[in-house]
C-alpha cells in the first residue's frame, strides 16, 4: 500500500460530528466515509502522511490497517469523517479485498516541503493499478 495524509482538518471534522451527535450515529448508524491518517516513509520521497478513505461498511478492513503504529510513532485511529484535501499532493483510488479505497498524500514534518510532487503520487498510484486524482 501507499500511505495515509491529514489530521487536523480530519480531527476538526470528526469533533463536529461527535459534538452534533453524527459521530456517534445520533440514533441512527453511520454510513458516510471513514477515514485512518497514518505517517510513512515512502520511496525516496521521506516521511509522508497518507489518510486512507472508504464507506463506513468497511470498517473491518479499515480498522485491520490503521492498526500498527505509523513511521512516526503516532497511534491512528479510524474517524467517521471523509480524509481532508487540503495541501495534499493527490489521491490514488484502489480497490482491494473487496472494497474500495482511496489514499489522500500530503508530506509530513520536516519532509513536508522538500518530498514528494504530485507527479510522484500520480507515479506510485499507476504502479498500483489505481486511479490517481489530482490535488
Amino acid at each position: 500500500m501507499l500511505l495515509r495524509g491529514r489530521t487536523i482538518g480530519v480531527l476538526g471534522l470528526a469533533a463536529a460530528l461527535t459534538a452534533s451527535g453524527a459521530a456517534c450515529g445520533g440514533g441512527s448508524t453511520y454510513t458516510g466515509l471513514i477515514s485512518c491518517t497514518q505517517s510513512e516513509n515512502v520511496e525516496s520521497f521521506g516521511l509522508l502522511q497518507a489518510c486512507e478513505e472508504a464507506q463506513a461498511s468497511a470498517r473491518p478492513q479499515l480498522q485491520q490497517g490503521c492498526a500498527a503504529p505509523t513511521a512516526d510513532g503516532g497511534s491512528p485511529t479510524v474517524v467517521n469523517a471523509p480524509c481532508s484535501r487540503v495541501d495534499t499532493l493527490g489521491g490514488c483510488e484502489i480497490t482491494s479485498g473487496g472494497f474500495k479505497e482511496t489514499f489522500w498524500y500530503s508530506g509530513a514534518g520536516a519532509d513536508a516541503d522538500v518530498g514528494a510532487m504530485p507527479s510522484d503520487i500520480q507515479r506510485l498510484c499507476s504502479a498500483s493499478g489505481g486511479t490517481y486524482f489530482a490535488p
